[in-house]
């Protein structure tokens, strides 16, 4: 570690002695609830969702009287987006299949409208890098349907050129019958041609045509907003711990078909609330200071964590460790920490706490990766974990991840284990 003021101690046969943090699950509750209501649109880019989160998150700050700095709580920035916010239609020979269930329009789907022949092909044909079909003989006609694992797998540059290709042959958009979970994201960008992913079970063997009717906006600049706050260290103030958390998910596909996120990743923005509640609590007040940042656009590619390490509000290297939470609804199988591996002093910290304490079944090191909103800040030189939880429920970017069915096993061990683990810094 790079200041004094943050060592870790790691023999814990003389810790001080062990205080009740009790954790509210019922505020837990209510901001997992919140977040995953009807007007939060699923936190996405249809009907604001996004923004309805932001301000949610920030009256949720301003009540517990954390600080700002001059911005108010908000950095803006802006970033591209393919949304769906008009009708998501797909009719198999007369047969209407259902949104979210038995397809998905994929994330990058231009507008299309119209009742098309359906072309059946098992192999794909030979692309330039430039999507040029290769085979000058090669026409498709209508939508082409095709087995989803010859294309899922490609890498996205191929798979652009694919696309191109297919369209210059005359296809006017694909459909990828799976085998797998129906999963979804969010695109910064348009395709050329639409594709659907239809579950195999809800397809009409030997189907001849379909009628699709699919609104697409790609907004070129759709500004939204990373969350931030923070409580002033009452020993150093001007070094800081960070938690972070992302708000955003996938939103809505169409008008009724809503992607709640409860997993991913209301219940991170639950638990940095409730680690802001308890540190804001005048008793709790930590020697350093705390801040907390919800971000936004990490479903599009850690946009939010990117932008704000691009433009920090404060020297990244006052950072002495940057806690990201993402994924914690679940818990039966314990914990994994991503740079666990990288940071061994404070992982061994963590999991001694945890040994000694009993919060969680296992606590699970894991090396570098980049796959939530720590990478960027890890990659600019901040010491930091990335912590997400094992077992239950697996939802994972699909319309089941709801409130409703999310467990929260490990919520209140983690709360403990990480309030226990700031309080050793």
């Amino acid at each position: 570690m790079r200041h004094a003021l943050f060592t870790i101690t790691v023999g814990f046969s003389f810790l001080i002695s062990h205080h009740a943090v009790a954790q509210d699950m019922e505020y837990a509750q209510k901001v997992l609830d919140a977040l995953c209501a009807d007007d939060m649109a699923g936190r996405g880019y249809v009907e604001d969702g996004d923004n309805a989160a932001a301000y949610y998150i920030e009256q949720e700050m301003k009540a517990m009287d954390l600080q700002a700095w001059e911005f108010n709580y908000y950095q803006t920035f802006t970033m591209p987006v393919n949304s769906f916010p008009g009708k998501i239609e797909l009719e198999v020979d007369g047969k209407l299949l259902i949104a979210g269930a038995d397809f998905h329009v994929e994330a990058d789907a231009p507008s299309v409208k119209g009742k098309y022949d359906l072309m059946y092909v098992s192999s794909l044909p030979q692309i330039a890098p430039s999507g040029r079909v290769i085979d000058s003989t090669a026409s498709y006609k209508g939508f082409v349907v095709v087995d989803d694992t010859l294309i899922s797998k490609l890498p996205p540059p191929i798979r652009t050129s694919l696309l191109k290709g297919f369209k210059k042959a005359g296809a006017k958009g694909i459909i990828r019958l799976s085998d797998t979970k129906l999963t979804w994201t969010v695109s910064k960008q348009q395709a050329p041609i639409a594709q659907f992913v239809v579950n195999r079970d809800a397809w009409i063997n030997g189907a001849k045509s379909i009628e699709v009717d699919v609104k697409a906006d790609f907004d070129k600049k759709h500004r939204t907003q990373n969350v931030l706050a923070f409580v002033e260290g009452s020993l150093e103030p001007d070094k800081f711990l960070v938690f972070t958390a992302h708000y955003d998910h996938l939103g809505k596909m169409g008008k009724d078909v809503i992607f709640r996120g409860a997993n991913d990743n209301a219940s991170g923005v639950s638990m940095l609330l409730n680690l802001a509640k308890h540190f804001s609590i005048p008793e709790n007040q930590p020697k350093f200071s705390i801040v907390f940042i919800a971000f936004a656009g990490e479903e599009a590619g850690l946009l939010g964590s990117m932008h704000y390490v691009q433009n920090p509000v404060f020297p990244l290297k006052d950072i002495e460790f940057l806690i990201n939470l993402d994924i914690l609804g679940t818990g039966d199988e314990g914990i994994t920490v991503v740079n666990g591996a990288v940071h061994t002093t404070e992982f061994e910290a963590l999991k001694g706490i945890n040994e000694q304490r009993g919060y969680l079944s296992q606590v699970k090191k894991r090396g570098k990766a980049a796959i939530s909103d720590h990478y960027p800040f890890s990659e600019a030189g901040v010491p930091c974990f990335y912590i997400y939880t094992m077992g239950g429920i697996k939802a994972y970017h699909a319309v089941y991840d709801v409130p409703e069915t999310l467990p929260l096993s490990g919520f209140e061990g983690v709360f403990k284990l990480l309030t226990d683990f700031v309080g050793r810094l």
